[in-house]
């Protein structure tokens, strides 16, 4: 807040919201916080509890309230936040920061949240953020979760997933959003990452634990805190090559992270069509699992990295070789 009468006013609109929805059908529990960011500014973020067996019609109220406490925030110069969450549940969350323009589609994310959570038998967290073209819904397992656990029942439980995921892509919905999944330990956009692609990811947590970046971490890469671990990325945008990406991440180079990186480098070459890298410090290694169409710039690492798998007896059944095969 610059001012204290900003700082006023902006507690002001996020008590009289947070009334208004504690004044809904099927609201358990409602309160507000403003959280200063460097990027975004003051955020309003109001929490709401409800009741699990809550109806359509109850959400349509919901939306239009959650709708109407947006613009006031907005006015007094805050950026609005709600989440979301059912009474009897420790995790999962429903967070907006934009809402959909129509009922019906507040009503529909809503649902998808759901039947997505009860496909994997584990509670997910659903936020959607705005965008200039298509927003943007991102589907991830909550910081409060045990992710190991859960992400261990995602992949138990990814045929239904995949099964619901395809029946939901057939109907029409109020607002399209471009789907970013972080669920399995893989990143995906747009799309599921196919069974393949997540069984091998379930094999590398064997010798790689996943990748996490902890809730309100501020460490940069480079950083003697920075996370470590495994990451996966199934193409498009996200990936830097257009390519599935298999990434084994350390923050500097030992001889106990190499050989850890050369059996997840074994295990990755069983697929075609993957990148794989050891970033470990200022160095990377990479390769690529299958004959590359596009271009390969391989770097003496890489060399090394191939020639390592070469010397045990590894052979890429794909015709990989050294380097990250870029379009």
């Amino acid at each position: 807040m610059t001012s204290a009468g900003e700082g006023v006013l902006a507690h002001a609109a996020l008590a009289a919201a947070v009334a208004d929805i504690e004044a809904l059908d099927a609201v358990e529990d409602a309160s507000y916080e403003i959280q200063a960011d460097a990027s975004l500014g003051d955020i309003g973020r109001i929490s709401v509890t409800a009741d699990p067996a809550l109806d359509s019609v109850q959400l349509a109220q919901f939306a239009d309230q959650f709708r109407d406490s947006f613009v006031a925030l907005e006015q007094v110069t805050l950026r609005p936040q709600l989440s979301l969450k059912l009474a009897g549940e420790t995790a999962g969350k429903f967070d907006l920061w934009v809402i959909p323009p129509t009922n019906d589609g507040f009503v529909e994310n809503f649902e998808f949240w759901r039947a997505a959570s009860a496909a994997v038998e584990t509670e997910l967290w659903l936020e959607i953020f705005p965008s200039s073209s298509q927003g943007i819904r991102s589907i991830a397992i909550p910081f409060e979760t045990d992710l190991d656990a859960a992400t261990d029942r995602v992949v138990e439980n990814y045929e239904a997933l995949e099964a619901f995921v395809a029946v939901d892509s057939l109907v029409f919905h109020e607002t399209e959003y471009l789907d970013y999944w972080q669920i399995a330990g893989v990143q995906s956009i747009d799309e599921l990452a196919p069974f393949e692609f997540v069984e091998l990811v379930r094999d590398l947590r064997e010798i790689v634990p996943l990748f996490s970046f902890p809730e309100g971490s501020e460490a940069f890469p480079g950083d003697a805190d920075y996370p470590e671990g495994l990451s996966a990325q199934w193409g498009g945008p996200l990936s830097f090559s257009g390519r599935p990406e298999i990434a084994v991440l350390s923050n500097e180079y030992s001889d106990e992270a190499w050989s850890t990186a050369v059996q997840a480098a074994v295990r990755t070459i069983e697929m075609a069509n993957v990148n794989f890298k050891y970033s470990a410090g200022d160095r990377t290694f990479s390769l690529h699992t299958s004959a590359c169409s596009g271009s390969v710039d391989a770097t003496a690492d890489d060399v090394l990295l191939f020639e390592t798998l070469v010397d045990y007896g590894v052979t890429p059944p794909f015709g990989g070789g050294p380097g990250a095969c870029t379009p």
